[in-house]
């Protein structure tokens, strides 16, 4: 029996609310065939359900977790995605709390060797990229979906099985409160980059990936550069790998830095281990905050 995270979440800065699941119709002898139901509450699936009932469409949407993304995921979003989010109507929020950016730089070994500069114009409506934890989308996402009719969303289920036949789908699914089935016409997979949905089907994803780690660290810090994208490359502390620096609203800086290929994840996420990446990283921009910050670390494949 599925039995998800009923604790809110540790960050040093999002608060994070844990979502009741409810019983579902299909739970009290109920039989219903719908749509379409959408796998994941993140925030590809949160737009296409508010998308789809812009055409009247109506979906069921089901997410195994019953609060938010867990950690840092996305952080940057292009002038392009906010386009969309506004379609859908959650474009001001955004811009209420982000931080819009257009120049990037790239530093190697300690001199930048590249300037990026983004296009914009007064006649833009949002900027090239604008800086927003995802926690934050998804929040204003699920507000959304609240206040919409069209929309289900089932906090706790998750999907088991799958069957795709001639005329539809059938999701075996489980919850706190038992397993139970599933209808409807279509299925969008929006479950992320391990989706359990295409496991299920045998779906690969098509494209280059290369092995290697990040460390991603989030730190409460003040720090006084602009927002714009910094990317080291070949530092003295970290040789031959790549770190990545952005400013997030509310005093967080997030640091994503390579780890060396013979290095474990549990060895990179010692507390002395990443204290002196950190350290290391803020010495070389000209900061000089021995222990004067907070953070919180998580590490990922890299992409």
């Amino acid at each position: 029996m599925h039995q998800p995270q009923t604790t809110p979440r540790a960050s040093i800065y999002y608060d994070y609310r844990v979502y009741p699941f409810e019983t579902a119709p299909e739970q009290r002898g109920e039989s219903r065939r719908y749509p379409v139901i959408i796998v994941g509450a993140g925030p590809i699936g949160l737009t296409t359900a508010l998308d789809l009932a812009r055409y009247g469409v109506p979906s069921v949407i089901v997410e195994a977790e019953c609060q938010v993304s867990h950690g840092s995921r996305a952080i940057v979003f292009t002038r392009r995605s906010m386009e969309i989010l506004q379609q859908v109507g959650v474009a001001d929020r955004m811009l209420e709390k982000a931080l819009p950016w257009r120049f990037g730089n790239s530093i190697y070994r300690g001199r930048r060797v590249f300037r990026m500069e983004a296009p914009h114009d007064d006649d833009d409506r949002f900027a090239p990229m604008n800086n927003l934890q995802q926690q934050y989308l998804e929040e204003y996402l699920l507000e959304r979906v609240l206040q919409t009719p069209l929309i289900e969303l089932r906090w706790g289920t998750r999907v088991t099985g799958i069957d795709n036949g001639d005329d539809g789908v059938r999701l075996e699914l489980d919850t706190p409160e038992g397993a139970y089935g599933l209808d409807c016409d279509w299925l969008v997979a929006a479950d992320g980059a391990r989706s359990t949905v295409r496991q299920l089907l045998d779906l690969r994803m098509e494209g280059d990936s290369y092995s290697g780690h990040f460390v991603i660290a989030d730190i409460r810090i003040d720090i006084d550069l602009p927002t714009e994208r910094l990317a080291f490359f070949d530092p003295d502390w970290n040789p031959g790998n790549t770190i990545l620096m952005h400013r997030e609203p509310d005093g967080i800086w997030r640091l994503d830095y390579q780890l060396p290929p013979d290095e474990t994840p549990e060895q990179a996420l010692a507390p002395e281990a990443l204290n002196r990446r950190i350290q290391a990283q803020l010495e070389m921009i000209g900061v000089d905050a021995p222990g004067n910050w907070t953070g919180v670390r998580s590490i990922r494949p890299a992409p």
